[in-house]
């Protein structure tokens, strides 16, 4: 099979190629991006010269390159990541969300609906739980619940979600949708909360906090991978399904985790100011992704924070220089 990965080098899709190529070695994997502020050109270095890994620096708009890529290498299936994420960010430029997010998607489904019907590759569609909205305690999402986004980035992957379903529905093209919730690992950009606060404390640098607990699921990225692998193999084409998270966590929980880890508590300076039209809490009820496609969270979160503390700690080249909010 040939996959092909839609912002291959981003967080999670970088992780994602790598997952690919180690657990499926009889494959080929396309990594297919573009140049952004999050991209680092070093982050699949390590892929350089096998000859099952493939780049192609190209914008999931670009509908003729797009149609090439995958005619061409006679892609099996897509795993659509490529996107643009940090809510902050959407708030400033809510443009740059409606036409990365919402036409990149659009212009997928529109080049697999233009091919031959037994040629067309399943499309994995990663979502987030942030279409829900705030979601009040003890209150889990299902599946089927409507989306109720309350910002720019989330409301162009629920805009994303509804495309795909239509096409679905509309022309038959084999589409599955999964959300995830918050992912940590290697390979964050440190804008995202906890690189963030693990590159502050390993350069020693003093932080403040939001005020407020959010509360978050967390999970680590190599999970979600083999999640969004599992939904490819045994998910039922039209279908979504939530990716259970492996912990609950409010970001101060999170943060003093990782102090105790870097023993780096004071660091910390404490709460000033709130983030700007924060939900409180996202919540999805994972039952399908259990029950049905028996798949859970391997990694406990401890270990996972401790892999990833040791992870950027070995790898400065990734983060030093690099700014973040």
């Amino acid at each position: 099979m040939t996959f092909l990965v839609t912002g291959g080098s981003g967080f999670i899709g970088s992780n994602l190629v790598d997952y690919l190529l180690e657990q499926c070695p009889d494959d080929r994997v396309i990594n297919y991006s573009r140049h952004t502020y999050a991209f680092n050109p070093r982050i699949l270095s390590h892929r350089e010269g096998d000859p099952r890994y493939s780049f192609v620096s190209g914008d999931v708009c670009d509908a003729l390159l797009l149609n090439r890529v995958v005619r061409e290498n006679h892609v099996s299936a897509i795993f659509h990541l490529a996107a643009s994420t940090h809510v902050d960010r959407s708030f400033l430029y809510p443009e740059e969300f409606l036409r990365n997010n919402v036409v990149g998607t659009f212009t997928i489904l529109e080049v697999v609906r233009h091919m031959p019907e037994e040629e067309r590759p399943k499309v994995v569609y990663v979502s987030t739980d942030e279409v829900f909205g705030d979601v009040p305690p003890p209150r889990l999402c299902k599946e089927d619940d409507s989306p109720s986004p309350r910002n720019p980035y989330s409301a162009s992957k629920a805009s994303c979600e509804m495309y795909c379903q239509a096409y679905y529905h509309s022309f038959g093209i084999p589409v599955l949708i999964s959300r995830s919730m918050n992912n940590f690992g290697p390979r964050q950009h440190s804008e995202k909360l906890i690189a963030k606060i693990i590159t502050r404390c390993l350069s020693d640098t003093p932080f403040t906090l939001y005020e407020g607990g959010s509360t978050r699921g967390w999970i680590y990225v190599w999970d979600t991978c083999d999640a969004i692998h599992t939904i490819l193999e045994r998910g039922r084409v039209g279908w979504i399904y939530h990716i259970p998270p492996t912990v609950y966590r409010t970001v101060p929980e999170v943060v003093e985790a990782i102090l105790e880890l870097t023993g780096k508590e004071h660091l910390f300076q404490g709460y000033k100011g709130r983030r700007l039209k924060d939900d409180e809490r996202y919540a999805l009820d994972g039952s399908r992704m259990r029950d049905e496609l028996g798949w859970s969270p391997k990694i406990g979160f401890e270990d996972a924070l401790k892999d990833t503390v040791e992870w950027y700690e070995e790898n400065r080249w990734f983060w030093e220089g690099v700014s973040a909010p």
